[in-house]
């Protein structure tokens, strides 16, 4: 073989390994976590949104989470509000769920297995709050 068709070979078996890497690492898990031991569960992001009466609410205002603690129950959706003009995310776990919320945004959360999460804000780490899952 020349030089060349021997390069060309390492670049396709590099590609292809490379393929594979990617590959392995998007799919084959059956567990219900998403990698980094938060549990997978369904979330929304909408622009003034409204929450319903009566569903466990976090708010973001004045540079806190508030409550700081809260209890729900299995599969009962949170909805993570932003009241002030300062930009937010809520992290769950350490990973941005609801990337970026403005004023007046809304997220939901909804926990599918019992624990406790860590709620951050990857702008503010000062803001902390836990959700605890019964």
């Amino acid at each position: 073989m020349k030089l060349w068709e021997l390069r060309r070979l390492g670049l396709l078996v590099a590609s292809a390994a490379l393929v594979a890497g990617v590959a392995a690492a998007c799919g084959g898990d059956d567990d219900d976590t998403n990698g980094n031991g938060t549990v997978a569960a369904t979330a929304t992001t909408s622009a003034q949104a409204t929450v319903p009466e009566g569903a466990p609410v976090v708010d973001q205002d004045k540079l806190k989470f508030g409550p700081g603690e809260l209890k729900v129950k299995v599969g009962e959706k949170v909805y993570f509000t932003n009241s002030e003009t300062a930009l937010h995310t809520v992290d769950i776990n350490g990973v941005n769920e609801s990337g970026n919320m403005k004023k007046g945004d809304v997220f939901s959360f909804e926990f599918a297995a019992p624990g406790e999460y860590k709620i951050t804000c990857a702008y503010h780490p000062q803001m902390k709050a836990t959700i605890i899952v019964e």
